[in-house]
């Protein structure tokens, strides 16, 4: 099963993220726009794994969240990978506790790495995808469009982290729960 481990967001955090997709779609860019049911945060892409796999990436993942407290992040700016040059990929930042969520992340990938996935080359960049770009050349007012945008600064609260299932299909692909992992810090 192709697998990924994220932070599951909020309906009104969801909410947000859809008007300013609307916001976009105005540009006439040729984009393929994430499904709202879809938005979260990519913490760790597996690729495909064997179901029997799972259960040792859950435990590790439960290992690694007793040393986190729940956190803040709060939606800022919309961007684009690549930043210059022609965009793939639309999405929005975040800011607030970001050290905590980037120590998660690395301790994640170190723990990870036990049960033999080998951490991500690319430094983290945490994001919101909101959309892939499918038309590059139709992408300098998505640009603009994009830069006139304010995005509003709503906070959201990271109290878990979600092991979800993602099957491609052509509109878009579908994720399902696996499992959930709470931030309880158990440290004295």
């Amino acid at each position: 099963m192709r697998c990924f481990l994220a932070v599951a967001l909020p309906e009104e955090i969801k909410e947000i993220l859809r008007g300013l997709q609307e916001e976009l779609r105005a540009a006439g860019a040729g984009v393929r726009w994430v499904r709202p049911e879809g938005f979260h945060l990519t913490l760790k892409f597996f690729g495909e794994i064997p179901e029997k796999k799972l259960p040792s990436l859950v435990q590790a993942a439960e290992q690694t969240a007793r040393d986190f407290e729940p956190f803040e992040l709060t939606l800022s700016e919309i961007g684009f990978f690549p930043e210059k040059g022609t965009p793939r990929v639309v999405w929005v930042g975040l800011s607030g506790e970001l050290e905590t969520l980037k120590e998660l992340h690395r301790r994640l990938e170190k723990a990870f790495k036990k049960t033999g996935f080998p951490p991500e080359k690319r430094p983290f960049h945490p994001h919101l995808t909101l959309g892939r770009v499918k038309e590059p050349q139709s992408t300098e007012a998505l640009r603009r469009r994009a830069a006139e945008l304010s995005v509003p600064g709503k906070s959201f609260r990271v109290e878990g982290l979600t092991f979800y299932r993602s099957k491609l299909r052509p509109d878009g692909a579908l994720y399902t729960a696996l499992a959930t992992v709470e931030l309880v810090c158990e440290r004295e």
